[in-house]
């Protein structure tokens, strides 16, 4: 069951500036996709910082851990803002990087899709097996075509990122201008 919330008026308006700003990003990536690759080995530097951060604060203010902990969140914040300063300080490493991450997990879903359309028991519709073996079969091209041109690897990643921005924003600003959220209402004890 979903009910309506009626959203505040500054709620509505940031709803709708940041659907704008989504919808400008994904136009942007659209047009330009080394800027989407870009913004995403941005993002995995900033975040990577901000966790390592926060780790080596946790081990430092956290006098309830045992030693032991707090010696190894001292460490691996460490270890992990070292990682963000690598991924900012060489981007198109950390672009291929991510970029080869991208194609492995495809081929490996790739396979157990075809392994599952294959060892599938009788109670799966054959339809249903068909459609496992197609999907994985494309999963495991797709991941080849990436292995043999990165670039396509890419455009794809930007291509994924643009999309996505671009739903976000349509559907941040619908919420905005219809001032209803929807959300998912709980029926206790009915």
């Amino acid at each position: 069951m979903k009910a309506d919330v009626i959203s505040p008026k500054g709620l509505r308006i940031a709803q709708i500036v940041l659907g704008v700003i989504a919808i400008a990003l994904s136009i942007s990536v659209m047009a330009q996709p080394r800027a989407g690759v870009t913004l995403l080995v941005f993002l995995l530097s900033v975040t990577l910082l901000v966790l390592g951060i926060e780790r080596v604060i946790a081990g430092i203010g956290l006098k309830d851990l045992p030693k032991s902990s707090r010696i190894g969140n001292i460490i691996l914040g460490g270890l992990t803002i070292a990682l963000g300063i690598i991924v900012i300080s060489f981007p198109v490493f950390a672009a291929g990087f991510l970029i080869l991450l991208l194609a492995i997990g495809l081929l490996f879903m790739g396979i157990a899709r075809v392994l599952y359309g294959i060892l599938a028991r009788q109670n799966v519709s054959k339809w249903s097996k068909t459609f496992a073996i197609g999907v994985g079969i494309l999963s495991i091209a797709v991941s080849i075509m990436i292995f043999v041109s990165p670039l396509l690897g890419a455009f794809l990643v930007a291509l994924v990122l643009a999309i996505n921005l671009l739903i976000l924003g349509i559907e941040s600003i619908a919420h905005g201008i219809s001032g209803r959220k929807h959300i998912a209402a709980h029926d206790y004890g009915r």
